[in-house]
């Protein structure tokens, strides 16, 4: 009767350790380093190791909401190791969501600081520079579809997930952990993640969240409390910080804004898996597959001591069993309504024409295309999606929290450069957002070179197909004759003044996302200075030729440049045809041969096809390709100098746009390049370039200084250069050796800081 006892004594005892024991697997922070939890729950799987809880923190969050909705290990590190995770971590948005229909043309600014009429008031109150926050909008919406049908297949409550779920975030009003036990299960995590100035913060019921591991890098305290398990299992990806150094200001960041955390667990009831991943910095996703390989190959030295602490097991098949179960009462993500916080009526009602179906319900894909349309309106500052079932309809609701943007945008910039080329640059633009978005914008450049002034207005309408509509008045001014260089001697000519005035009227519909088409029409003046022979005295009068015109034109454009100079990577296509008519008046100077006044009526087509390709890079190595094509009917002015001045310029490199170089300038001529781009080291790359220009029949000036053309393909010319550029946080830093087809010297050595871009031409 005793030994029966002690042998039921003996099973219970057995029963209570192997059966009913539960398992609550936590997971650190660490940013990238982070990702050893995937190789973590790998190994527990292959091992038929239990997991009934999961807590987690920062990137520890992520990895534990992955599992914890259903996704396998497997999956999970398909899912991290992508170049789609990777791209959102970084803040890069993929290029088939950059809407190009809504960029601004691009101009020579340095840093932008927007604020509000009462900012000024207040002396502009201080915030950070948005370009030392990573954008989190693609993050966003892919942590939205990775758990919004988790979230509903729960209820809502992180309990009822494949497997019971916490994840801690930080409130700093009140300086302490938050743990987050239900609610929309995507937003959580985003909050758990929000690594201070590095992704924006997000409001959850009220409360200004960041990073977990702020106050509670390790919850084990949070899976006692909440789940009271008999085992803990934890995973540390990162430790606590070294005291911060005298001379060091990141260290002493990072002390302030990191807690100490105590990694440590009862050796009776827990075991830790501490991982050591040496230097890898924090957001260094590179190589990620190394890193999950780490945290399997730490799981299986220590298989041994899971095994002796935890005597239940949990077959592949039931496990398996169980995710498609759950899997399965996920409701698919089919959008009935929208819903947008944050903006007055009318400025909903602009929000909602974006995303405006005639569909009753659409699908996720749909939304998303619309979501990136409304990222890329400057109108909106920031958005942050979520979708919530409704059970009556048995469809998502999207929610929208939607921040204008501030009215006023200023912007400082320029070049500064080795030859006279300099200048500032100063823009300042107004928006208003109502039914329709509405923008004034108005830029000012200086310097001896290049002078400029711009005046537009922009109505952007947000029908189902968007279009808008554009005013705008530019003044351009290029004194050739102030942009001598020390490194050569081009004397043909030595005096050349191009001054423009000009009414522009546009509108424009997009073509793809990358794309667009424009009607426009340009009506002013080109007036231009400049002496016919070399020599000449203060006393003596230059030419002037005045061309009024009335310019309309068709363009279509796609363009997916990653920078705005310098690119690396995307592609450039354009057509533009245009029609010119105008009158013009050539005044002789005292050097001129010609004695009366001239005026004559001219009338010509032109159309315009640039092709310019960057390939997918090979290493650090990328392939570029540059093509354009002109093809005009256009006839000669009254004297070569005015001739070679209406023409249309090739200028392939950053020099040549500030160069006359009338080698390179043809009514009628086709160019080829190729370009090698090198990434020597991050932010450093290696350029070189080598053009082909072809015109079909050179200008030329006879004695008299009248135009002449040359034979059908008898010349052609060369431009290469060689360029080191660092692009730095204000703008594009280069070093370049630039070879030119001339008569005099052929090389040039070109120093550049800043951006060589101007307003647009009468004649673009």
């Amino acid at each position: 009767m005793l030994q029966r006892a002690i042998i039921m004594l003996m099973l219970s005892m057995i029963a209570h350790h192997g059966i009913s024991q539960r398992v609550a697997l936590v997971l650190s922070g660490g940013g990238s380093k982070g990702l050893v939890h995937v190789g973590v729950l790998q190994a527990l799987e292959e091992y038929d190791i239990p997991i009934d809880y999961i807590v987690g923190s920062s990137m520890g969050a992520i990895v534990g909401g992955l599992y914890a909705s259903g996704y396998s290990p497997d999956s999970i590190a398909s899912m991290l190791t992508s170049d789609k995770f990777t791209r959102w971590a970084s803040g890069v948005m993929e290029d088939r969501y950059t809407y190009y229909f809504k960029q601004k043309d691009p101009d020579a600014s340095w840093v932008s600081i927007k604020f509000n009429y009462d900012d000024v008031t207040k002396k502009l109150s201080g915030r950070l520079p948005t370009n030392l926050v990573i954008p989190p909008y693609e993050m966003d919406f892919n942590l939205l579809e990775l758990f919004a049908g988790a979230s509903a297949a729960a209820g809502y409550n992180f309990n009822d997930l494949f497997i019971p779920f916490r994840c801690v975030a930080s409130d700093i009003d009140f300086n302490r952990s938050v743990v987050l036990s239900e609610g929309q299960l995507g937003s959580a995590i985003r909050a758990s993640m929000t690594f201070p100035f590095y992704y924006l913060p997000i409001e959850l019921d009220g409360k200004l969240l960041f990073d977990g591991g702020m106050y509670n890098n390790f919850p084990s305290d949070v899976a006692m409390a909440d789940f009271y398990p008999d085992v803990i299992i934890g995973s540390k990806a990162a430790g606590n910080y070294d005291s911060p150094g005298e001379d060091d200001l990141l260290s002493q960041l990072q002390n302030m804004l990191m807690t100490q955390t105590d990694y440590s667990l009862d050796s009776a009831t827990g075991i830790l898996l501490e991982h050591e991943m040496g230097s890898r910095a924090i957001f260094d996703f590179s190589h990620l597959d190394d890193v999950i390989d780490a945290g399997y190959q730490k799981t299986i030295d220590n298989i041994t001591g899971i095994y002796d602490l935890i005597g239940r097991r949990v077959p592949s098949e039931s496990l398996q069993l169980k995710r498609s179960s759950f899997r399965a009462k996920i409701p698919p993500l089919l959008i009935d309504s929208i819903h947008i916080e944050g903006l007055t009526r009318n400025q909903s009602g602009y929000v909602r024409k974006l995303f405006k179906h005639k569909e009753k319900q659409v699908g996720i894909e749909t939304v998303k295309m619309q979501y990136f349309k409304l990222i890329a309106d400057d109108m909106i500052s920031s958005i942050f999606p979520e979708l919530k079932y409704n059970t009556y309809t048995g469809y998502y609701d999207l929610h929208l929290k939607v921040k204008k943007s501030e009215n006023f945008v200023g912007a400082l910039g320029g070049n500064i450069s080795s030859s006279t080329s300099n200048g500032a640059y100063v823009g300042l633009a107004y928006r208003y957002l109502g039914h329709q978005a509405m923008s004034l914008r108005t830029n000012l450049y200086l310097g001896r070179f290049y002078s400029s002034y711009l005046l537009s207005g922009r109505i952007d309408f947000p029908s189902r197909t968007p279009f808008f509509m554009e005013l705008a008045y530019v003044f351009n001014s290029k004194n050739y004759f102030r942009n001598t260089t020390y490194f050569f001697d081009d004397k043909t000519p030595s005096f050349l003044i191009s001054k423009e005035s000009y009414g522009s009227f546009s509108a424009g519909v997009p073509a793809t996302y990358r794309g667009k088409f424009v009607f426009g029409v340009n009506f002013g003046e080109k007036r231009d200075d400049y002496y016919q022979d070399n020599v000449f005295s203060r006393e003596d009068t230059a030419d002037i030729t005045r061309f009024e015109m009335i310019t309309p034109k068709l363009l279509f454009e796609l363009n997916s440049l990653n920078r705005k100079q310098y690119a690396s990577a995307g592609v450039r296509f354009l057509t533009e045809l245009q029609y010119v008519y105008g009158k013009e008046t050539h005044t002789p100077g005292s050097t001129s041969l010609q004695g009366n006044e001239i005026e004559k009526y001219h009338s010509w087509f032109r159309l315009k096809i640039l092709y310019d390709n960057y390939f997918n890079s090979i290493g650090p190595v990328t392939l570029g390709f540059y093509g354009e094509l002109m093809l005009s009917n256009q006839a000669f002015f009254s004297n070569y100098t005015s001739s070679i001045l209406a023409s249309p310029a090739f200028e392939p490199i950053l020099e040549s746009k500030t160069l006359f170089l009338p080698k390179y300038r043809a009514y009628n001529y086709g160019a080829v390049g190729i370009k090698f781009v090198i990434e020597v080291y991050r932010k450093i790359d290696l350029r070189v370039e080598g053009y082909l220009f072809q015109p079909y029949q050179e200008i030329l000036s006879d004695e008299n200084m009248q135009p002449v053309y040359g034979e059908e393909f008898s010349y052609r010319s060369a431009i290469a250069s060689s360029s080191v550029v660092w692009r730095s946080p204000l703008g594009p830093l280069s070093v370049s050796l630039n070879y030119y087809d001339r008569s005099n010297d052929n090389l040039s050595l070109f120093f550049n800081f800043g951006y060589i871009i101007f307003n647009k031409s009468i004649s673009d």
